[in-house]
């Protein structure tokens, strides 16, 4: 009885550190080759448990029957292996003391549930790490030309806005009110706030020198709720990355909702900024 729960305990922690490793790496393994590699690993650590040599066949086994018994393999998806079994290990032995004192069902439950939530933790912080580096490489300088105005702003450039103007067909991006609201207009800040979306083409609030840049848009957000926008055509963004671009006599709109801007951008570009 005791060698089919120590087959049981290893064929278990050995899939979740399976799966924890395919989420971290990226590569696909079908469910029942991780269960088949989790089984014949545990199987033979759980007979040879007092042999160095065990655990490291074992070891092996997992990555080999797993993944596939290259070397890139064995060092990608290993190195991500062993360190996991390393922290939940630790993990696990730091909570021993108290884990013996336990019933079998409740020691099995305990070991279990403490494997699943920190090693979901970790590839919770692990995403949230990737995706802040990810969009690092989307976060540019520039400088904004509007209403014989610049501004210097950060803008991210959003692969999915893909808002254009339906007369022009040129993009439109979205900017940050609070981000240029003290040097903004007066006369153009009241005619903004002013203006009502539910008569959205009385434009006589605005000054002269605006009518001519105002485009009424429809927007659609990802939920397919629609809302009715205005949008200004600036005179001229220039964006500095790995090269310097401008861009002339496109829109933007102006937006309150900036605290959901990625990175503290003040800017959400068109996807064509990438071009």
């Amino acid at each position: 009885m005791i060698g089919e729960l120590l087959i049981l305990y290893n064929t278990l922690f050995n899939y979740f550190l399976l799966k924890f490793t395919q989420e971290i790496t990226g590569l696909y393994v079908k469910r029942r080759r991780l269960l088949f590699s989790a089984f014949f690993s545990g199987l033979v650590s759980s007979i040879f448990y007092h042999s160095f040599l065990g655990a490291v066949a074992s070891f092996l086994l997992l990555i080999g029957l797993a993944f596939s018994f290259r070397i890139e393999t064995i060092i990608k998806q290993g190195t991500v292996l062993l360190a996991a079994t390393f922290f939940l290990g630790g993990l696990l032995t730091s909570l021993l003391p108290f884990l013996l004192r336990q019933t079998d069902l409740i020691f099995f439950i305990f070991c279990s549930s403490i494997a699943v939530l920190s090693l979901t933790f970790i590839h919770s912080k692990w995403r949230n790490m990737t995706k802040e580096r990810v969009q690092q490489s989307f976060l540019v300088d520039c400088e904004l030309q509007l209403f014989q105005k610049t501004y210097s702003l950060k803008g991210f450039i959003d692969t999915g806005n893909e808002c254009v103007e339906p007369l022009s067909g040129k993009p439109v991006h979205f900017l940050s009110y609070q981000a240029v609201a003290e040097d903004l207009p007066e006369e153009f800040k009241d005619g903004l706030l002013a203006w009502d979306d539910k008569n959205p083409y009385q434009l006589t609030m605005f000054p002269d020198f605006v009518h001519p840049k105002i485009r009424v848009l429809t927007l659609s957000t990802v939920q397919k709720e629609t809302s009715i926008a205005l949008a200004f055509r600036f005179d001229r963004l220039i964006l500095y990355g790995n090269t310097k671009k401008e861009i002339f006599n496109e829109y933007v709109v102006f937006t309150r909702h900036d605290a959901r801007f990625p990175q503290n951008a003040q800017m959400i570009l068109h996807v064509l900024a990438l071009n």
